[in-house]
C-alpha cells in the first residue's frame, strides 16, 4: 500500500531542560513527534527527513515497531540535527540554548515518486520555511491538502519564504507568539485574520496549555472562530513536541475525509483539533517522545471520551484501520 499522508520535519537528538528535570540526548524532532501522533489514527503514512550516522539504530527500530517507517528517511555521513531547549516555570515559555543543523544544513527534501499520485495530505512540520516550500512546490499538479507549522525564529529570519509558504498552504498552524510576530500585532483575532489574508483557508493558533483556536472566513467575509480547550493533565513534565503531535493527530484524523482534492469541512477540522489537543496533552506528561510512544489507539479513544464528556459532547468516530 502506498501511503496517503506524508509528514516532513526534523528528526533530532534533543536535550530538554524543564522545571521537572532534564533529559539528555533523547529522540525528538518535529517530524518524529508528528508521525508518532499520526500513527494513532492511521497506518497510511510516511515520514520524510534526514538523519546522521550518529542516530541510534535502536531509536529507529522502536519507532518502526510503533508504525513509523523510516523508508523515506535519508541517512548521511555527519551529525543528526540536534537541539537544546530550556523551559521556564511557565512552560509556555522556552529558550533555545543551542541548535546544530548537522546533515540537515545541506540536504534538500525530495517528494518520493511513489507518493506523487497517491498522497492526499502533505504536512510540513517545523523545518525552515525555504525547505517546507521546496517540498510543497514539487507537488504538481496540486491535489493534496497542505498543512504547515511554523517557528518564531524562522518567521523572523525567513519572512519572505514564510509569506510564500502561507500562500500555498490550506491550513497554517502557529502558536500565540508566532502569530503575533507574523501579524505584527498583539490581538490574536487580528492575527488570525491576517494569517487568512496571506492565503490559507484555515488558520489554527495554538495557545499551549490554554488550548487552540480555529480561524476561517465566512462567505460574507467576516471572521469565524472556534476555541478548542487543552486536555487537562495532572502535571506537565515536558511540552516539547506537543505542537508537532497536535499537527500529526490532526492529519491522521483528517486523512480519510480528504478525497478528490476537497478541503475538509469546518466540523471535521474541529474534531481533528480535539484529537490533536488530547494527543498534545499526553505528549507533555513525560520527557521527549516517551509518553507519546506508549500511547495506543485504544487508550486514545478512552481519553477522547473523557475529554469530551467534560464538555458534554459525544466523541466523533475515529478512522478505522
Amino acid at each position: 500500500m502506498k501511503p496517503s499522508l506524508l509528514i516532513y520535519g526534523t528528526i533530532a537528538i534533543d536535550t530538554l531542560i524543564t522545571p521537572e528535570g532534564r533529559a539528555d540526548s533523547v529522540a525528538g524532532g518535529s517530524g518524529l513527534y508528528a508521525a508518532l501522533a499520526a500513527r494513532l489514527l492511521t497506518e497510511d503514512l510516511a515520514m520524510l527527513g534526514v538523519i546522521g550516522e550518529d542516530f541510534p539504530k535502536e531509536w529507529r527500530k522502536e519507532s518502526e515497531e510503533k508504525g513509523v517507517s523510516f523508508r523515506h528517511v535519508v541517512q548521511l555521513p555527519g551529525k543528526t540535527f540536534s537541539w537544546v531547549g530550556q523551559y521556564e516555570s511557565d512552560m509556555n515559555l522556552r529558550t533555545s540554548l543551542r541548535t546544530e543543523e548537522g546533515v540537515q544544513a545541506e540536504w534538500r527534501p525530495l517528494l518520493p515518486e511513489d507518493l506523487r499520485e497517491n498522497c492526499r495530505i502533505i504536512a510540513a512540520a517545523n523545518v525552515t520555511p525555504p525547505l517546507q516550500y521546496a517540498l510543497l512546490e514539487q507537488e504538481e499538479p496540486r491535489h493534496c491538502l497542505r498543512l504547515a507549522d511554523f517557528m518564531k525564529s524562522w518567521i523572523i529570519r525567513e519572512r519572505n519564504y514564510t509569506e510564500k509558504l502561507l500562500s500555498v498552504v490550506d491550513i497554517a498552524l502557529m502558536n500565540d507568539e508566532e502569530a503575533r510576530e507574523y501579524a505584527q500585532c498583539d490581538n490574536l483575532q487580528e492575527a488570525g485574520r491576517r494569517l487568512l489574508q496571506s492565503g490559507p483557508t484555515y488558520a489554527i493558533i495554538k495557545h499551549g496549555s490554554n488550548g487552540s483556536s480555529l480561524f476561517c472566513q465566512t462567505p460574507d467575509g467576516s471572521l469565524r472562530t472556534f476555541h478548542c480547550p487543552a486536555l487537562k493533565i495532572p502535571r506537565a513534565v515536558d511540552p516539547t513536541g506537543a505542537g508537532d503531535s497536535y499537527l500529526g493527530a490532526l492529519c491522521g484524523y483528517l486523512l480519510p475525509l480528504c478525497k478528490d482534492g476537497k478541503l475538509p469541512s469546518e466540523d471535521a477540522l474541529r474534531h481533528g483539533m480535539e484529537y490533536g489537543s488530547v494527543v498534545a496533552g499526553v505528549t507533555c506528561c513525560a520527557f521527549g517522545i516517551e509518553s507519546l510512544r506508549k500511547l495506543t489507539p485504544s487508550r486514545l479513544g478512552e481519553l477522547m471520551k473523557e475529554y469530551l464528556s467534560q464538555r458534554g459532547e459525544t466523541p466523533p468516530s475515529p478512522p478505522v484501520f
